[in-house]
């Protein structure tokens, strides 16, 4: 399996997964195994999509990171998600039936832990699903998911009170990722595309559109259980204290909201929001890198994060996913092969020759002494 850019993509190239149309996620174009031809990939390039996972031989084994089995469960996700929205906007107090919400994660937690981490998944349904609320709110779910699974012993010890088992339920993390933006239904369509990234600078627009989480705590309260709904509330609260919804004390000033203080559910869905967010700027097309989406977060938004969550974060959409070709310091190229969740940003990596094959030399651990270093990456899609 290799990540290919869809100017480089060339006939006779076979896909290791299936391309679904950028316009409607539940619109299949090609099939896994598909052998592409010229008229083939000019049609894609014409509808705008940006990569493809082919065959290359040699990396065979990189192919179950993918977890295509998780598809359909996420593309219901897709349509609950969809169909849930819809309602809202179109009533005023509306009643939305969850508990289908709650059959579909919990048939996605099992398919994640039946299948292992899949760190490249996401980037496959990031570059797929499109660009929209639904996509955002089902990206943000499922990597949630993904974290609430890694750390399961951090759980553990936010949750003391609880028995292990009950403290390590996830399901309730994926049920508010699906649903955390849902307040945004009920604002003006202008505000709809803003994120806490890049938020209005007049304070009665800012204000407003803060409001979602409030809105949406409100519609979903007593429809889902209390940890779900306190996510929703608070995932827009920052470790470093400077979240919102603000509270405010008896005389008028700023409480401190804080580390520990916000439920570790709603620390995990901001990592997950951020993250999707960074990688879909509003307005832009094109989806960022997991490599420029970390550059910013380290940059500018790290002090959000609980460190703990942000580490696994790194772990769970690796900067340089398997399949990524990369450039060494040494001036050779190579395609990252395996990641060290310790060490992302060293991964080990498959040399590649002249010809465009691999070489038969071993493979390259990048976190040893010595080691050559990545200097630049082919973007799979836009920075």
């Amino acid at each position: 399996m290799l990540i290919v850019p869809i100017h480089e993509a060339q006939p006779g190239m076979r896909l290791a997964a299936s391309v679904i149309s950028p316009e409607n996620a539940e619109t299949e174009l090609l099939k896994r195994g598909y052998t592409l031809d010229a008229g083939v990939l000019r049609r894609l390039h014409g509808l705008g999509i940006e990569s493809l996972y082919v065959d290359y031989p040699g990396l065979e084994d990189l192919d179950q990171q993918l977890g295509p089995d998780l598809s359909p469960s996420l593309l219901r996700i897709y349509g609950q998600i969809k169909a849930t929205i819809a309602a809202v906007q179109k009533t005023a107090q509306p009643t939305v039936g969850f508990a289908d919400y709650y059959v579909a994660i919990r048939e996605m937690v099992l398919t994640l832990l039946a299948h292992g981490n899949h760190p490249n998944y996401i980037d496959l349904i990031a570059a797929r699903l499109g660009n929209d609320a639904v996509h955002h709110a089902a990206a943000v779910s499922h990597l949630a998911l993904t974290l609430g699974i890694r750390l399961h012993g951090y759980l553990i010890t936010q949750r003391k009170r609880l028995s292990a088992s009950h403290a390590t339920e996830i399901v309730n993390i994926g049920v508010a990722g699906m649903l955390h933006d849902i307040g945004m239904a009920k604002l003006p369509e202008p505000l709809r595309g803003i994120s806490d990234t890049a938020p209005p600078s007049n304070p009665k627009l800012l204000a407003e559109w803060q409001s979602h989480c409030e809105l949406g705590y409100t519609m979903l309260r007593g429809g889902i259980e209390s940890s779900a709904a306190t996510a929703v509330l608070n995932h827009h609260q920052h470790f470093d204290g400077f979240g919102f919804p603000v509270i405010l004390g008896r005389d008028g000033n700023r409480l401190g909201y804080d580390g520990q203080k916000i439920h570790v559910f709603a620390r995990i869905l901001a990592a997950a929001d951020l993250f999707d967010t960074l990688a879909h700027p509003p307005g832009h097309s094109s989806r960022r890198s997991n490599a420029t989406v970390h550059k910013l977060i380290n940059a500018r938004f790290k002090q959000w994060l609980d460190p703990v969550i942000h580490r696994t974060l790194l772990a769970a959409v690796p900067p340089y996913p398997p399949g990524t070709r990369v450039h060494l310091s040494t001036g050779q190229h190579a395609i990252v092969a395996t990641i060290d969740p310790d060490q992302p940003y060293q991964p080990t990596v498959r040399v590649v020759n002249a010809d465009g094959l691999l070489s038969d030399a071993p493979p390259i651990c990048l976190t040893l002494a010595g080691a050559p270093k990545i200097v630049r990456h082919h973007p799979r899609l836009a920075a």
